[in-house]
């Protein structure tokens, strides 16, 4: 959706239908029909002269709407939740139950192996060395990546974007 800089006898023409639809009014819409001095056209709506050159061609409500930072934050927001949906769909297709059992198993033997590792060097009364240390990090930066991809499948299950092979879908 683009935004096409009007002329100021455009915009003129624009506005009283914007008024119009703004105050929800289907009198004052026909009654718009005539020239509104576009300053105080403005200023009664409460627009500033950019807002107003930056309405578009089309109905009163598509303009206001434009206008809107919060709405078009939120139209934003949906657009990117309606994108990503499809892209999980795509990309994750069915899912069968073993492949999610694997997952929780590696999972927990990366844990397992991270909290021995805490342990066996806790005991240790050596200082602990670079390549002890990088091996603990790696492992902590890999469980961490498991975790949030596993949050990521759980939450795709829940919100129907991702089937689970024998298992109905979640409705919320």
């Amino acid at each position: 959706m683009g935004i096409a800089l009007l002329s100021l006898r455009q915009a003129e023409k624009v506005e009283p239908q914007l008024k119009a639809a703004l105050n929800g009014s289907a009198a004052s819409a026909k009654a718009a029909g005539s020239k509104f001095d576009s300053v105080k056209a403005g200023a009664a709506m409460g627009l500033t002269a950019r807002e107003r050159l930056a309405l578009r061609d089309g109905s009163a409500v598509e303009a206001a709407a434009i206008l809107n930072a919060r709405q078009f934050v939120q139209s934003l927001v949906a657009k990117d939740r309606e994108t990503t949906q499809a892209q999980m769909v795509w990309a994750l297709g069915r899912i069968e139950p073993a492949e999610l059992d694997n997952m929780v198993k590696q999972l927990a033997r990366m844990r397992s192996r991270y909290a021995s590792l805490i342990l066996e060097y806790g005991q240790s009364e050596r200082p602990i060395g670079k390549p002890a240390l990088d091996e603990l990090k790696g492992l902590r930066e890999r469980i961490a990546e498991f975790e949030h991809g596993f949050e990521m499948i759980k939450g795709a299950i829940l919100d129907g974007t991702a089937e689970v092979s024998g298992v109905k879908a979640a409705r919320m």
